[in-house]
């Protein structure tokens, strides 16, 4: 049974919104005439849709719902955390991740394993990447079309199929450029969804921030904030939560063509910099009002009970029904189904973008396979077979990831979506990070290294996150140690391999941060112009073949 059945009016507005979808899909595909435009927008998006974009594909409705319900479980605990993770990523990605990656024209991010490793440890950072989208993009489906089926009243699988369907018809027909500018109105929608929300409470309460803090304070176990771990089980804390969103954000930025294709999309270096900070700014901005919004829903049940309570609030799981539930029970018809429109929008923004990086890493793949170039410049990349080929994959992926999300639902069993996140997808997102680690900024680390490194950084994520149902404990690990402990094991057993087998000078020059002014060994046209210009290399010293 739904919490509350939706009125007409607010299925009107999400149907408004779908709509204007598949507008959008349309509107931008008659411009798909190349797969440089499909994939990258011919590199030619300003910054700040760029940064927005980059916001709304990290923000899917996983944070949207599960943020506001965490507050109920460990008050502004997550939001201080990941405040300070995001301060000392910003400084690492600003000043060596996007200028590294910037010094090359790739499509793909894999291309860079294939040359600074080689072909094997290439192909494995493809396959972690579709496993990668494909439990993530399956994970938010699941979550998203579970939370609307509860307020709504539609069924579960109705939700699924049409959110899925959507999703991978406008971004198959539209590409990246419908994808980016569909993702800036989503944040438009996430942003007045919070702001919304905040003001109903405070005006039928006639409350504020430091009233919502202090129910907060009273009301959630061990209070507002909770600073230290008491041993590897304590659920969340600053100092853990902190610690996994800095190796989060570490491996996203480093190795998920999701976050890095938008890069490559931006026409330099400095507009891939502002993108950053436009991004990491609203993400910051968006996290913080969602934080305000559980705060506020915390008092507005318990303190000033101006309704009964939606949900069984000792279910952990139920607790990511909060806010949805407030939105529909409590706001005006319309408004309701406007801000549900937004965990939809959050939802899908992440689904286009992740079948469409696949859709270009595997385009990629095939244009290797036929021994053809132009990988990164779209070069030969105008024949219709190729603009055929990337759209079936964009239509399979879809479908793998609508599926996934029915499959995914048995993990899931009482936990939320927050402890959810890094027991799942992210397993596979660790070891991304630690090949592209290990291959920008590690240059003694070869093939081998790298890929005893990842494969070791997957099976420890694996084994951390369900360590009671593999090993019969009597309670799996704190979610927040999962991240940290498994890059750090994957990082130690690339290294102890090097010990063995080293990088060659090939397999190093130019493409290590310690290398980086040293010949480039890969074709000049995948090289960026300013790198060419500025580097000290001389005119001899340029390739200019493959």
């Amino acid at each position: 049974m739904p919490l509350l059945a939706l009125a007409n009016l607010d299925y009107a507005v999400i149907g408004a919104y779908i709509v204007l979808l598949a507008y959008m899909g349309w509107h931008f595909s008659r411009r798909q005439t190349t797969t440089s435009e499909y994939f990258l927008a011919s590199r030619s998006v300003p910054w700040f849709a760029l940064g927005l974009s980059i916001m709304a594909t990290l923000m899917s409705s996983l944070t949207y719902l599960s943020e506001p319900g965490e507050v109920w479980m460990s008050g502004v605990t997550s939001i201080v955390g990941k405040s300070a993770a995001v301060l000392v990523e910003a400084v690492i990605v600003l000043l060596f991740i996007i200028p590294f990656l910037m010094r090359f024209r790739f499509t793909s991010a894999y291309e860079f394993l294939g040359y600074r490793f080689n072909l094997p440890t290439r192909i494995l950072g493809v396959s972690l990447f579709c496993c990668l989208i494909v439990s993530w993009m399956g994970f938010v489906v699941l979550a998203m079309s579970w939370t609307v089926s509860q307020v709504s009243g539609v069924h579960f699988a109705v939700i699924t199929g049409v959110v899925g369907l959507v999703g991978t018809l406008y971004t198959m027909v539209g590409g990246m450029r419908a994808v980016i500018w569909k993702e800036v109105l989503q944040v438009i929608l996430m942003f007045g969804g919070c702001l919304l929300c905040l003001i109903v409470v405070s005006m039928k309460t006639t409350s504020s921030l430091p009233d919502w803090f202090a129910a907060t304070e009273a009301h959630v176990p061990g209070g507002a904030i909770h600073w230290f771990p008491e041993d590897l089980y304590t659920r969340n804390t600053v100092i853990g939560f902190g610690f996994m969103m800095f190796i989060w954000n570490l491996c996203t930025h480093l190795g998920n063509q999701m976050v890095i294709q938008r890069y490559f999309s931006a026409n330099d270096l400095r507009s891939a910099q502002r993108s950053f900070v436009v991004g990491a700014s609203a993400s910051l901005i968006v996290n913080i009002l969602l934080i305000f919004v559980g705060l506020a829903l915390v008092y507005y049940y318990l303190v000033a009970k101006a309704a009964p309570m939606p949900v069984d609030i000792t279910n952990t799981r139920m607790k990511d029904l909060i806010f949805p539930s407030f939105m529909v029970n409590e706001l005006p018809p319309g408004l309701g189904g406007a801000v549900l429109a937004a965990v939809i929008s959050a939802a899908m923004s992440t689904i286009d973008s992740g079948i469409n990086a696949v859709a270009t890493v595997l385009s990629g793949e095939r244009r290797r396979l036929q021994g053809r170039g132009g990988e990164a410049t779209g070069v030969d990349s105008d024949r219709k077979g190729d603009m055929l080929f990337a759209r079936l994959v964009t239509l399979g992926t879809g479908l793998m990831i609508t599926s996934a999300a029915f499959g995914l639902n048995l993990l899931v069993k009482d936990r939320n979506i927050l402890e959810m996140m890094p027991r799942s997808f992210n397993c596979f997102l660790v070891p991304l990070g630690v090949l592209f680690f290990l291959g920008f900024f590690v240059p003694r680390v070869g093939s081998l290294g790298a890929i005893v490194g990842a494969i070791s950084a997957w099976v420890s994520a694996i084994s951390l996150a369900y360590t009671k149902e593999i090993y019969g404990v009597d309670r799996n690990l704190s979610f927040t140690v999962i991240l940290p402990t498994a890059f750090v094991v994957g990082g130690v057993a690339a290294l102890l391999v090097s010990l063995v087998q080293r990088s060659s000078v090939k397999q190093i020059a130019g493409l290590t941060w310690m290398t980086r002014h040293e010949l480039p060994s890969i074709p000049q046209h995948l090289v960026a112009e300013w790198v060419l210009k500025n580097d000290k290399m001389t005119e001899g010293d340029r390739v200019t073949t493959g």
